[in-house]
């Protein structure tokens, strides 16, 4: 008689435990890292459950391009940065993939001020060191000391390589404004005088030689920073554009604003307004010529991202996804939008409207919107 071993059956707990690494090895499947890779990643596509984090094992070498240009598509989504005191986050809202990195030391203890010219970063570090990033060719470039403590908002008019880039930073009460030239080796300060007013807690936005804010109550005010002028002789400089807030929001009650952003869109300016109370988002084009407001219903097949950091408008790349304006923030890593078309909050994976107390002020300071450009560049370091 032959000897026959009885057939064995995974307990529960086996069982248990197979099914759940199927699971992980199919959510993960679609992005590939590099097992010596550091970087983490929480999600690959879209899904009807929350993602699950995962992070490649610790290796010898440097995390460098390899996964960053498996996560970041040259010309493709719109990518949520933020800057924690020892790690950083990205997040792309269209595709619900979010990845966590843990090797960035360029980034440490920094704070994210502004973002703009693709995927290039403006920092501060303690209280004086200011430097821009480049996500994905991680060339990191010194700017002279500057207080960053006191500077509420940033922008930059181009890429920091580029000849004519300027860096902008102003105070809180809008009142303290700070200039870099490209090769200068000095900031410019020049004190304004203005009506009593706070600036907007977004990104200023340059429009050819001119910078433009917007307030805390929709105003928006804007001056050439190639051209200073001492109007009065009496060591203030004063505002070239000065544009009253949007009738809509003359009705609403005094500290009715919770957020608001600005963008630029083929050379003219964009608004959005959070309001505490008003359920809709607000949207307007600004006629600088005429000085006024105007109303946009929608966006057609145009995608608008805010946040803080910088807000971008871009041609709908995913079928559906155009119309939306798309915020610094997820639920259940899933990113959150307003629907021009349904005048409501959602998230691409839920079927009811979400609930503005959900989010109302949870906006973090240290967002900012990043996007690869489409064309190829060789970002070498260098110096200011």
């Amino acid at each position: 008689m032959l000897n026959q071993t009885a057939p064995t059956f995974p307990t529960p707990r086996e069982q248990k435990k197979k099914k759940k690494n199927e699971k992980s090895k199919s959510l993960h499947g679609a992005i590939s890292f590099p097992s010596s890779s550091s970087w983490c990643r929480s999600a690959s596509r879209p899904r009807t459950s929350p993602p699950s984090d995962g992070c490649a094992p610790r290796g010898g070498q440097s995390p460098t391009l390899p996964p960053l240009a498996a996560f970041f598509r040259p010309g493709g989504t719109p990518i949520l940065a933020t800057v924690h005191d020892d790690f950083c986050t990205f997040f792309d809202p269209i595709q619900n993939a979010a990845l966590r990195v843990t090797d960035l030391p360029e980034l440490t203890e920094s704070r994210l001020h502004a973002a703009g010219a693709g995927d290039w970063l403006l920092l501060s570090r303690g209280r004086w060191e200011v430097f821009f990033f480049n996500v994905s060719a991680r060339v990191t470039v010194r700017l002279p000391d500057l207080d960053m403590f006191s500077a509420a908002v940033a922008c930059f008019s181009g890429a920091p390589d580029s000849p004519g880039c300027t860096v902008i930073t102003a105070s809180h009460s809008m009142l303290e404004i700070h200039v870099l030239k490209r090769g200068k080796s000095a900031w410019t300060f020049r004190e304004f005088e203005h009506k009593r007013s706070y600036t907007a807690n977004c990104a200023p936005v340059t429009l050819g030689e001119s910078c433009y804010f917007l307030r805390s109550k929709g105003h928006a005010v804007g001056f050439n920073h190639e051209e200073w002028e001492d109007v009065d002789d009496d060591d203030y400089y004063y505002y070239d554009v000065y544009v009253d807030r949007p009738e809509p929001l003359r009705k609403w009650r005094s500290g009715g604003i919770d957020q608001c952003y600005l963008a630029e869109d083929g050379g003219e300016l964009l608004a959005v307004i959070l309001g505490y109370i008003e359920t809709r988002v607000s949207v307007f084009r600004l006629d600088l010529r005429a000085g006024t407001w105007r109303k946009v219903d929608r966006l057609e097949n145009k995608m608008m991202f805010v946040s803080q950091g910088s807000s971008l408008v871009v041609d709908a790349t995913v079928p559906g996804a155009g119309n939306k304006i798309y915020l610094p923030k997820s639920r259940g890593g899933r990113g959150i939008f307003y629907s021009l078309a349904t005048n409501r909050f959602h998230t691409f994976l839920d079927d009811f409207p979400l609930r503005r107390s959900e989010f109302i002020k949870d906006v973090k300071p240290s967002y900012a919107w990043i996007q690869v450009p489409a064309e190829a560049r060789n970002i070498r370091p260098f110096t200011w």
